[in-house]
């Protein structure tokens, strides 16, 4: 019968993994994986729960049970439903880029109003100062 390291071990295969680089990403115990093949032996819950987490494209059910494909089906396919999702990331976009143009209005205001203040504390007389006094 075939345990869940077997499978695992057949993944590991196909993506060019080994034992040592597998023990570094999951944090496993060195040996972890070898003692897993021994024969009354598999991987512990934890392990499987780690595998999962870190290789997303893994099918679960078949690393469990060895049934369905190894690998999950690629998403990158859009349902045929993706219409509404592409508007929605089409209007998204605009209110982005409508967003960032105020922001930009905004700023070059801020900038301006700066300036005008500058301006204004530079030719402010302050009393006591030397531009009060008349020449005399």
């Amino acid at each position: 019968m075939e345990k869940i390291i077997d499978r695992f071990d057949k993944y590991m295969v196909s993506k060019g993994l080994n034992d040592n680089k597998v023990t570094v990403q999951l944090g496993l115990s060195v040996g972890l994986l070898g003692k897993s093949r021994k024969i009354d032996r598999d991987l512990s819950k934890g392990a499987i729960e780690k595998i999962l987490n870190f290789y997303s494209d893994i099918e679960e059910v078949w690393l469990l049970t060895g049934e369905g494909n190894m690998l999950k089906e690629d998403k990158k396919e859009l349902p045929l439903d993706s219409q509404a999702g592409n508007d929605n990331i089409s209007k998204a976009l605009e209110i982005i880029k409508s967003q960032q143009e105020s922001i930009a209005k905004l700023s070059d205001a801020a900038l301006i109003h700066a300036r005008n203040i500058e301006k204004l504390l530079e030719n402010k007389q302050l009393p006591g100062t030397n531009h009060d006094r008349k020449a005399g």
